[in-house]
């Protein structure tokens, strides 16, 4: 498990803005991460998180990933884009005061591209999905 004060070195987002509270486990194909939805969260909307904070919640929890992998094999952390969101669907918006678990699963990964598929849940009840293709930058 890693605590806030570790994710900022796996990710480039800064408070506000980081989505991430801990990742429970992180390896070259997977990640699981927590985020308890605040009131204080910049996508936070009638007491609710957006669906944009659902995206960059999922984002980051891939982000975290790929940090990971690049912090193991010594490098720097680099910048990653979202390519491509497909089959984005939300059946709900996770409240303030509630923990989202994110989970990223790499379907398939060449150089520097990622096809992630990602699952949010809140307890055991999915409340959204997508596939995410990323691309880490070289530098």
């Amino acid at each position: 498990m890693t605590e806030l004060m570790h994710i900022e070195d796996w990710i480039p987002q800064r408070p506000p803005f980081v989505f991430i509270d801990v990742v429970d486990e992180v390896s070259e194909t997977y990640a699981r991460t927590r985020f308890v939805v605040k009131d204080s969260c910049p996508l936070v909307q009638d007491g609710k998180l957006r669906l944009a904070g659902m995206m960059e919640n999922m984002a980051q929890t891939c982000a975290a990933r790929a940090g990971w992998v690049q912090r193991q094999r010594g490098e720097e952390v680099k910048i990653g884009f979202i390519g491509a969101v497909k089959r984005m669907q939300a059946t709900r918006l996770p409240r303030v005061g509630e923990t989202l678990v994110t989970e990223a699963t790499v379907v398939e990964e060449v150089m520097n591209i990622c096809l992630i598929e990602c699952v949010a849940r809140i307890d055991n009840e999915v409340i959204g999905t997508s596939t995410l293709k990323l691309a880490i930058t070289e530098e």
